[in-house]
């Protein structure tokens, strides 16, 4: 009842990047209809690669690991460790750089206004030619910086827009955004934020900071850098995709607890809304860059704040809410009912935040603007936020100066709130009498962080000129935040939530201590604060890395349950009406990002619906020419690799007669599956014009080509280290004689032997759980009815297999760690498999390389996807018992993933004998 139609010319794909070239490949079914961003278009984008976050299980590389010594393995640890350690420690500077360059600038900028605004006073003695100057001269430094910002995205790298999370947790799904993680992203980035944020836009440097802590690790880890045209070889052992992701995440905490001095809240974040992958050894490692990242932040920062001395750490992130001392901070069991309400108010807002959002990113995305249009648009929003934030104090009467909250203390007991800077006392002189204060002029015209800071402890007193002032400032941070965020410069939407949801916080704040001040005890400032923590709930969509965050900000646990019950309740109502702010530029994007679960609509699909047919598969021993036409004449990134052909049964054994009534044949050629080798991977081999064996081809005389020693064409895992190579290749490029392209190359010692399978009939909640859990890159589809020799369970895995690590084994450490050659040419070299003397069943590969079966099983089966056992296949018809060593050391381990004991899918580690399925005979390659 679910199949459907299929067509050679859009065919459907669940292995996508090793479909044909037959037309719009679309990929994996449960997120093509979720992209619908204006116009109809609900195809996710196709110029973007996938990143394989699998180990490879090739024999090259398992012979590589398994001849470095325990020692060697201690050393990588501990190299993690320490790079680490060196990427919290940069994020860290890079964060101290940023914040004291922005103070610099800020502190010059409301200099230069305020003395402007004072000599055309004193010059004119006229109050609006003072204020007017003042304008003018903040609007024009607010341009130029925003002006440098906005270039800075639009002519460096346009991928350093926004505050980079959707391109982060992007990645970290497997998704390869293009230039991401690129030395011109990390310097557009962290400049640019200086611009936007001190040319006075409603934005925040603290979401950025993320995205420069990744780029920070994905550079330290990997030891190179494309942009700079640098390659080291130091650190080759991590130039993966699996490690490198691993540093992005810690990199990605990092960055968070720069921004905000919350260690626990960054390793919570990278777990919570960064990662689909996490281990015990990972959260121990990130945790560890948190808190170099923030540790060196606050050692640098007690050296310029001017507060005690240096390492008096008082300063830990970029931003900081004051402490909320206990002895105010108490609360009463009848106000969880307004901090419910605060949350339900947050959870609509932000709704509203996001689909107000949605619709200014869809309208500005259909203009298809120029660079000069977008540059004019970014300024005119410049202009209008400097405008406001000059003007709406006008409308709101002067009151005293404000005063701090006894709550208002820094760590070392100093005023949290500081003095007015130079353009405020100007704007002072201008419209107050003396004595008083325009407390909405202090907000508007100082940085993001003191206007916070004035929401949560200025002015303790409740009053109807702070209830006023608190409507005013949300309005003026709600609705510039949105006409703000999805411009072309570096922006932050963590503190356009903390500001407006401060604003409404405080205005109930004030309303309750106005109408009804027996009700609570509690200071408005406090409603400020759990009103932030509400609003970034309902936009962001994060739960318990955000309660975290807010807490670590504000040093103080007694307000845990009135922030954690507001931001649940957020995010309860704003999942009503759409999903997070983050997920939906990721959605306007058309990242191919898969979600939790497939929509339920499409829960009755399966993998055969949605797999690509026509399959492009290149033979264990393949000649060279065709390898270069195979890989100039497609685009996609894995081939599977096939054995020779062996004759299979098309019926059952009772049929008497050769052939079907249709003339089909009883016996046919299926291919069987031995794994699957990577495009970069073929041209490493070509452009190096190495391989594992060369042969003469097929018919030629023997002598017609000079032999070439073994030893001195085998490749090493060094040579595979994430080459720079191009998509496609030609023959002057790889410079191969006509002889030469007559070669045929042993490709099994480089074939990933643990490629990952599933059944034609699994479910498509199944194969997006494996992609999402596992990090898959491809999937393979095969027949529903392979072989089932053993059961594995974790018993097993801890236990089984004693006997074969004996000396003089197959499994002891001196045979697998055997030279390459000598153990294949002992095993018939490339000789087929009846020449050699060998079954079909069993490749010499496998039987030479038993523990990554094992490897692979563990770190990706039973451990990852919470297995209770794995069904044991090959080609074999008969069914043992559960998994006996000797199973084990041929190297055959399935995880099932259909209903059925014969039912065999992912975590193959063995050429599986199953064949490929491909449904349509009429439609199949040639070379499938």
């Amino acid at each position: 009842g679910c199949t459907r139609s299929r067509t050679s010319g859009s065919p459907a794909s669940a292995t996508a990047e090793m479909a044909g070239n037959q037309g719009p490949l679309r990929r994996f079914g449960s997120v093509s209809h979720m992209h619908d961003v204006g116009g109809g278009s609900g195809i996710v984008r196709q110029d973007f690669q996938t990143l394989d976050y699998d180990i490879d299980e090739s024999t090259l590389f398992q012979q590589e690991l398994q001849s470095k010594p325990l020692a060697y393995r201690r050393r990588l640890n501990l190299f993690r460790w320490l790079i680490c350690m060196g990427v919290g420690v940069t994020t860290g500077l890079l964060a101290f750089l940023i914040d004291v360059a922005g103070e610099n600038i800020f502190a010059f900028k409301f200099w230069l206004s305020g003395s402007v605004s004072s000599r055309a006073l004193n010059a004119t003695g006229s109050s609006a030619k003072a204020w007017v100057s003042g304008l003018v001269t903040v609007a024009g430094l607010n341009m130029c910086l925003v002006a440098g910002a906005c270039a800075l995205i639009l002519f460096v790298s346009p991928v350093a827009a926004g505050s980079g999370i959707p391109e982060v947790k992007a990645y970290l799904q497997g998704i390869k955004v293009p230039r991401m993680l690129r030395t011109s992203a990390l310097v557009a980035k962290a400049v640019g934020v200086l611009g936007s944020v001190t040319g006075g836009l409603i934005v925040g440097k603290e979401g950025p900071m993320i995205h420069i802590g990744s780029v920070i690790a994905a550079g330290v880890s990997q030891g190179s850098s494309k942009t700079c045209n640098v390659r080291t070889m130091w650190l080759k052992g991590f130039r993966n995709d699996h490690d490198k992701r691993d540093f992005v995440s810690a990199g990605a905490a990092a960055g968070v607890a720069a921004a905000f001095g919350a260690p626990i809240g960054g390793t919570l974040f990278a777990m919570e809304e960064a990662a689909t992958y996490w281990s015990q050894p990972l959260t121990w490692r990130t945790f560890f860059c948190a808190l170099c990242s923030t540790f060196t932040l606050n050692l640098l920062l007690s050296a310029v704040k001017g507060e005690g001395h240096f390492g008096a750490l008082s300063h830990p992130g970029l931003i900081t809410f004051g402490a909320f001392l206990k002895s105010e901070a108490n609360w009463d069991l009848r106000e969880l009912p307004i901090f419910a309400g605060l949350g339900l108010l947050g959870g609509m807002l932000g709704a509203l935040f996001i689909h107000l959002s949605k619709r200014l990113s869809t309208w500005r995305a259909s203009r298809n603007s120029s660079a000069g249009v977008r540059l004019a648009e970014t300024l005119a929003v410049s202009l209008l936020t400097t405008a406001l934030a000059f003007c709406l104090p006008l409308a709101l009467p002067c009151t005293m100066a404000f005063a701090n909250s006894t709550t208002a203390t820094s760590a070392d007991g100093s005023p949290a709130l500081a003095p007015p800077n130079p353009l405020v006392i100007a704007l002072d002189e201008l419209l107050c009498p003396d004595g008083h204060h325009s407390g909405l002029g202090a907000m508007t015209l100082s940085s993001h962080e003191k206007a916070i800071k004035m929401l949560f402890h200025a002015n303790p007193t409740p009053s109807t000129v702070n209830l006023a002032m608190s409507a005013t400032y949300f309005l003026f941070a709600f609705w510039l935040g949105i006409l703000t965020y999805g411009l072309p410069i570096p922006s932050g939407l963590f503190v356009p939530s903390i500001m407006s949801g401060a604003a409404y916080g405080r205005f109930f704040g004030e309303l309750l201590g106005l109408y009804a001040p027996g009700y609570s005890t509690t200071p408005p400032g406090n409603f400020a604060l759990i009103g932030a923590a509400a609003m970034l709930g309902g936009i962001s969509r994060m739960t318990v890395s955000i309660t975290v965050i807010v807490l670590e900000c504000t040093t103080n646990i007694t307000y845990l349950l009135p922030i954690a019950l507001a931001i649940m309740v957020a995010k309860l109502v704003g999942d009503l009406f759409n999903q997070g702010i983050y997920d939906m530029h990721i959605e306007l994007k058309r990242y191919p990002m898969l979600p939790e679960e497939p929509p339920h609509r499409r829960e009755r699909l399966q993998a055969k619906h949605v797999m690509s047919s026509g399959i492009r598969t290149i033979n264990e021993v393949e000649r060279v020419g065709k390898l270069l036409d195979l890989l100039n004449t497609t685009t996609h990134h894995g081939f599977p690799v096939v054995a020779k052909s062996q004759l299979e049964r098309s019926a059952s054994p009772s049929h008497d007669s050769a052939t079907f009534p249709d003339g089909r044949p009883f016996f046919e050629r299926k291919p069987r599956v031995l794994g699957i080798i990577l495009r970069e991977q073929l041209v490493t081999i070509l452009a190096k014009k190495k391989a594992h064996n060369w042969r003469p081809p097929p018919g030629a005389r023997a002598g017609t080509l000079d032999p070439v020693p073994l030893t001195s064409l085998t490749l090493t895992a060094d040579d595979f280290l994430r080459p720079w190579f191009n998509e496609m290749v030609s023959h002057d490029f790889i410079r191969m004689s006509p002889a030469e392209l007559e070669r045929t190359i042993d490709l099994r010692p480089y074939v990933n032997e643990a490629a990952l399978v599933t059944t034609q009939n699994s479910s498509l909640r199944r194969v997006s759980h494996l992609f999402r859990a596992l990090g898959l890159r491809h999937l393979l589809v095969v027949e529903s009815c392979p072989t089932v020799v053993g059961v594995i369970t974790r018993k097993d895995l801890l236990m089984g297999g004693e006997e074969f690590l004996q000396p003089g084994t197959e499994c002891d450490p001196e045979v697998a760690t055997a030279p390459l050659g000598s153990r294949l040419a002992s095993c018939g070299g490339g000789l087929s498999d009846a020449e050699a003397g060998r079954t079909p069943l069993g490749g010499p590969i496998l039987e030479n390389s038993p523990s990554s079966p094992f490897t692979s099983l563990w770190r990706n089966g039973l451990a990852t996807l919470g297995l209770r056992g794995s069904l044991y296949a090959n080609g074999r018809s008969d069914l043992t018992a559960p998994l006996r060593p000797a199973a084990a050391q041929q190297g055959l381990l399935d995880a099932p993933t259909a209903d059925g004991p014969a039912a065999v899918a992912t975590g193959s580690v063995t050429p599986l004998q199953p064949v490929v399925r491909m449904p349509q005979r009429e439609n199949r390659s040639p070379d499938a």
